[in-house]
């Protein structure tokens, strides 16, 4: 999947489906140390019901934009669209 993180918000939540149909999630940890990337890990984990070793950052490390891998989902949440 595709995502676009905002690193610094308020509260970490999915926000929208941009037009390319990327997911838009906002992040409450800073995007500093690679914290923002562990919270959006432990946030996709618990949102598709998998470990933090089953969501994988394929792309995009050290961008907002990334490629996400879930292995495996268990639940699929409401706002996720493929």
């Amino acid at each position: 999947m595709r995502v676009k993180v905002s690193p610094g918000s308020s509260t970490t939540e999915f926000h929208s489906v941009m037009d390319d149909g990327c997911c838009k999630i906002r992040l409450k940890a800073p995007p500093i140390d690679g914290r923002a990337n562990k919270e959006l890990v432990r946030w996709l984990s618990k949102q598709f019901g998998v470990s933090a070793a089953g969501v994988q950052i394929k792309s995009g490390k050290s961008s907002r934009r990334k490629t996400v891998k879930i292995v495996s989902p268990s639940v699929t949440p409401s706002w996720y669209h493929e």
